[in-house]
C-alpha cells in the first residue's frame, strides 16, 4: 500500500512540474494609440463697415442595462484580480483553464480594473489537471515599485476629487473631471509610435506623468469617475484607421459617451482652449468618426442628448440662422469664443456657406462700427463650428 501511494505522489508530481512544459500560449495586448483630431483654424479680417433653442427631446427613460459576465469567467477574473492587487506575476491554478475563458477573464480586468497598469503580456501554461498563468511586467518594475506607484496613484484620484467644488451635479463632477485631464494631459506622440505597452498607455501616465496616449486618458476618466461612484466603462476600436479607446458614463439613467482625448486639441496659437465635442454624445454623434472592435465586455445604448454640453449651454442649434449666431456672437463678445454645434449637417453647412463664403459674418452686431478679426475652426464629423473673434 505504501508502494502505491508512492507511485501515486510520483505521477502527480511529475504532472504538476509539467504545467510550464507543455501547451503554451502567450498573449500581447493590443496598443490602443488613436490621436486626437486637429483641424486647422481660419483667419477673416474686417477693418469697418435669446435666440429661439430646440427643445428637448421627449424620451421614454427606462433601467439602464448593464453588462452579464458568464459565472466560469467572473470567477476566473476574481482570482486574477485578487493575485495581482498583491503584485504576483505568476497564478497558478489546480486546474486546466480553458484559453478563451482566460483571454476573456483579462480582457475583463483590463476594462474593469484600470488601477493594474503594469501588465505588459501574459502566458498561460496548461495539462490536464493544473495551469500557471504568467504575466510580464511593464519595465520590469519589481513588486515593491509597483505598490509605492499605486500608492501614488489613489493619492492622486483622492487628491483630485477632493479638490472639486462643493454640491457639484454629478454632470458638474463629469465636466469638471473631462476639463481638468485636458489641461493637464499632454497628448504623448512619441509614445503613440511604439509597438510596446508602456507606462504613457495607462491612467499613471496620465495622472502623475501628465503624458498619455488614448488608452491612458480613458483608464484615468474612469478611476475618476469609480471614485465618486459615477458608473463608467470604457471602449475600444478603429477611429482614423487606428486603434482608439474612450469612455461611457452613466447620467441620471442615461448613457452617454465620452472621449477626453479628442477633446485635447494640439496647442497651437487658437487651439488652446478646452473642447467639448465629445462630452457626453449620442451613438449616431460617436460613430460618425469610429467604430467598435467586438472586444468590449458592455456596450450601451446612447441615445440622450439631454446631458449633452451643447445642449445644456443653449449652443446647439436645429438649423442655421444668422439671427441666433449673431446674437450668440454678442453674447459672448467678452470672452470673444464660442463653440456651436448643429443637429444635422445641411444645417452645418448653410451656417458655414452663408459666414464665411458669402462673408455674412462681417453683418453680426458686434462688427458693425469697428471691424474685427475672426479665426474658426470646423468639424465636419460632429458639425461643430468653433470661433474665436476680437473686435478691432
Amino acid at each position: 500500500m505504501r508502494k502505491q501511494i508512492c507511485i501515486l505522489a510520483l505521477i502527480l508530481a511529475i504532472n504538476l512540474t509539467g504545467c510550464s512544459m507543455m501547451t503554451e500560449l502567450e498573449v500581447k495586448p493590443e496598443i490602443l494609440s488613436s490621436e486626437p483630431v486637429t483641424t486647422e483654424f481660419y483667419t477673416e479680417t474686417q477693418k469697418s463697415t435669446k435666440a429661439t433653442f430646440p427643445h428637448k427631446e421627449t424620451e421614454i427613460i427606462t433601467q439602464p442595462v448593464t453588462e452579464i459576465i458568464p459565472q466560469s469567467e467572473q470567477i476566473l477574473y476574481e482570482k486574477l484580480y485578487l493575485e495581482l492587487s498583491q503584485y504576483h506575476e505568476t497564478i497558478k491554478f489546480n486546474y486546466k483553464i480553458n484559453p478563451d475563458e482566460l483571454a476573456e477573464a483579462m480582457n475583463i480586468l483590463e476594462h474593469k480594473n484600470p488601477e493594474i497598469f503594469w501588465i505588459n503580456r501574459y502566458s498561460l501554461s496548461y495539462n490536464e489537471i493544473c495551469s500557471e498563468v504568467n504575466f510580464k511586467i511593464m519595465n520590469q518594475y519589481t513588486p515593491e515599485q509597483l505598490k509605492n506607484m499605486s500608492e501614488e496613484l489613489n493619492t492622486m484620484i483622492q487628491q483630485i476629487t477632493k479638490n472639486l467644488e462643493n454640491n457639484l451635479s454629478d454632470y458638474e463632477k463629469i465636466l469638471q473631471i473631462h476639463d481638468y485631464l485636458v489641461i493637464h494631459t499632454e497628448y504623448d506622440s512619441d509614445s503613440a509610435l511604439l509597438s510596446e505597452k508602456g507606462i504613457w498607455s495607462t491612467a499613471y501616465g496620465c495622472l502623475i506623468n501628465n503624458k498619455a496616449v488614448c488608452q491612458g486618458y480613458a483608464q484615468a476618466f474612469q478611476l475618476l469617475m469609480n471614485a465618486l461612484d459615477i458608473t463608467c466603462g470604457i471602449c475600444s476600436g478603429t477611429a482614423k484607421n487606428e486603434p482608439h479607446a474612450w469612455n461611457y458614463v452613466l447620467l441620471n439613467q442615461k448613457y452617454y459617451w465620452v472621449d477626453v482625448t479628442w477633446d485635447d486639441p494640439v496647442m497651437t496659437e487658437y487651439n488652446n482652449w478646452i473642447q467639448h465635442g465629445y462630452f457626453l454624445i449620442n451613438d449616431e454623434m460617436l460613430f460618425r468618426s469610429r467604430n467598435l472592435d467586438g472586444k468590449e465586455i458592455f456596450k450601451p445604448e446612447c441615445n440622450s442628448l439631454e446631458n449633452n454640453y451643447f445642449v445644456r449651454e443653449n449652443n446647439y442649434l436645429l438649423d442655421y440662422q444668422f439671427s441666433e449666431i449673431d446674437k450668440m456672437l454678442s453674447e459672448h463678445v467678452t470672452d470673444g469664443k464660442i463653440e456651436i454645434m448643429f443637429a444635422t449637417e445641411t444645417a452645418y453647412q448653410a451656417c458655414i456657406q452663408d459666414l464665411f463664403s458669402n462673408n455674412n459674418i462681417w453683418n453680426a452686431e458686434i462688427f458693425q462700427e469697428t471691424g474685427g478679426s475672426v479665426n474658426y475652426q470646423q468639424d465636419p464629423n460632429l458639425y461643430i463650428l468653433r470661433l474665436i473673434f476680437d473686435i478691432n
